[in-house]
């Protein structure tokens, strides 16, 4: 018996030694997407304390989190030639599951989803379940993708052209004025299809739009309707107070303060791999949850960290540190994602989902980076 209880010491021991990461409490634990049966969701606050959820959702790959944190938006992608992507609903107090018609997009400011349902768009408010068409569907005019203003006024939506012969105007870009339900064509442009990124990005007052074309990214300022050209890599970033603005090009990574313009230096002088791979700020102020680029690995992955910002440049980080020689998480092996801000602005979400990494799908699944994308 003690023989049998100091090899179990010895073994103990040993896995310690092997593997720190795993029995770090506070870090999430790597998973197989295989065998994990529950999706994991932490709730970090801007001053490092964090708290676990196991929900009874299944192998979810992505999600996000409903304003008031009761509801989780997820999406399953499936693992085969004909296992569609699936969109689901789940119920953090009731703990129940739903299949949802279409893939759906939170309201930023309350517990309803938009969904892109048989080529229309609906909102399903939340928990009544009440279900309102905003765009009727048509199949041969069916809408590809959308985007809700911060304030909810409007709703960007791009509708692909069946009949046209020419593709680099057979997408129209669409604005509706939500509360009379009132419609514009604003562009016709190519599609950038394929990709799997995000198509729109709206500056927090909701005075313009940024949408991806094929060749360009472009502007439409809603007051004048005005529609620019830019030479931009990526979409910008904007607090929502409209202080800072995030901007990394080949050289520099800053925040340029919109009140002073001033530059707020982010480069690292040493690790100069690390960047804000990606920034959700906090609703109100410019707080803000970053998932980090840490640095490229062997396996077609890279190494994350995950940030918590009072300000931005006073960042913390609640999932384990480099600084204490903590490798950090695989980005798309591990699959741990920022998925929301508590309504208060004090604490965030994090989702430990399924992999995502390109040896868990088939080849239709993938994007020209080995990214899964989505097919919808």
């Amino acid at each position: 018996m003690k023989k049998r209880i100091l090899l179990s010491c010895l073994l103990i021991s040993l896995l310690c030694i092997l593997v720190p990461g795993q029995i770090n409490a506070s870090a999430p634990a790597k998973a197989d997407p295989r065998k994990q049966e529950q999706v994991v969701i932490y709730k970090a606050t801007v001053d490092g304390k964090v708290t676990k959820t196991v929900t009874n959702m299944p192998l979810m790959h992505r999600a996000s989190m409903s304003p008031s944190g009761r509801f989780v938006y997820g999406e399953r992608i499936g693992y085969g030639k004909t296992d569609p992507t699936i969109p689901y609903l789940y119920d953090m107090q009731s703990k129940k599951m739903t299949q949802l018609s279409g893939f759906a997009k939170w309201s930023p400011k309350q517990d309803a989803l938009y969904i892109r349902e048989n080529g229309g768009i609906v909102k399903l408010s939340l928990p009544d379940g009440k279900k309102t068409v905003l765009v009727v569907s048509a199949a041969q005019y069916p809408v590809l993708d959308f985007s809700v203003s911060p304030d909810e006024q409007y709703m960007a939506f791009t509708r692909m052209d069946m009949l046209s012969s020419n593709t680099k105007v057979s997408a129209h870009l669409i604005l509706q004025h939500l509360p009379t339900l009132k419609m514009k064509k604003n562009d016709q442009y190519e599609w950038r299809s394929g990709t799997g990124e995000e198509m729109y990005y709206w500056v927090p007052n909701s005075k313009k739009l940024f949408y991806r074309t094929q060749t360009a990214y472009k502007e439409l300022d809603l007051p004048t309707g005005l529609k620019y050209d830019h030479n931009m890599t990526t979409f910008p970033s904007y607090s929502n107070d409209m202080k800072y603005r995030y901007i990394r090009t080949m050289t520099e990574e800053y925040m340029l303060d919109l009140q002073t313009g001033k530059k707020v230096n982010l480069k690292d002088p040493v690790y100069t791999e690390r960047s804000l791979d990606k920034i959700v700020w906090s609703p109100s102020g410019h707080q803000m949850a970053v998932e980090q680029h840490s640095r490229t690995s062997n396996s077609q992955d890279s190494y994350m960290y995950i940030l918590s910002c009072k300000q931005v440049t006073k960042c913390g980080y609640p999932f384990g540190s480099p600084d204490k020689g903590m490798p950090g998480y695989y980005n798309l092996s591990d699959n741990y994602r920022i998925i929301g801000w508590a309504k208060d602005g004090k604490s965030y979400y994090v989702a430990d989902l399924a992999s995502i990494h390109y040896t868990d799908f088939p080849l239709e699944k993938l994007g020209p980076s080995n990214n899964v994308i989505e097919l919808r």
